[in-house]
């Protein structure tokens, strides 16, 4: 049982401290939104330089096509391969 606990204590030391890296970055960006929201922090020269985003969407029609061929594929689930009848 001690080995255990004395071979698991750096990956639980490592999770503690993703975990502390983790709550911190969530602070930031709390208040990082905040103070854009507030009028605090000027993004416009940020927002300025990044790309360009794709003006039209993709078409319904095509991602309705591959969602159906998606369930057609899941229809023969149920079937007995043909080499099992013989």
């Amino acid at each position: 049982m001690r080995f255990l606990h004395e071979a698991t204590q750096t990956i639980v030391a490592a999770i503690d401290r993703a975990e502390h890296e983790i709550a911190l970055l969530r602070e930031y960006r709390t208040r990082l939104i905040a103070d854009v929201v507030a009028g605090k922090l000027d993004v416009r020269e940020a927002a300025a330089r990044l790309a360009e985003e794709k003006e039209e969407p993709e078409p319904f029609d095509e991602i309705e096509d591959a969602t159906d061929a998606e369930e057609d594929a899941g229809d023969d689930i149920g079937a007995v391969p043909q080499e099992a009848d013989a």
